[in-house]
């Protein structure tokens, strides 16, 4: 399918606005389950901000699978709307051949 120039531009701006939340949503995840990772004191039993060290692995899947739900929404062709599959920097969608960046 043929696309106007206007329709292309925000495709564009729509990727960009997409991939942005991507990254806002991933860093802070990484970083969150970083920190829990050394932090978790199993021995003493506790975790930061004072969490029993047994509530924060079922919190932090319960996190990522969140994320995992929001990524596989997102992460969509604003075009055609399919999933882009797992690289952070498609030129193109697979599916449609729409031009992303």
């Amino acid at each position: 399918m043929e696309y106007t120039e206007e329709q292309k531009a925000a495709f564009k701006e729509e990727f960009a606005l997409r991939r942005r939340r991507q990254i806002y949503v991933a860093v802070p995840l990484v970083a969150l389950g970083l920190a829990f990772a050394f932090l978790v004191d199993e021995k003493a039993g506790t975790a930061p901000l004072g969490l029993p060290a047994g509530a924060v692995g079922p919190a932090f899947f319960g996190l990522v699978l969140a994320v995992l739900v929001f990524s596989w929404r997102n992460w969509r062709c604003p075009a055609c709307d399919r999933y882009l599959g797992k690289g952070t920097s498609p030129k193109f969608c697979p599916g449609c051949g729409a031009e992303l960046q």
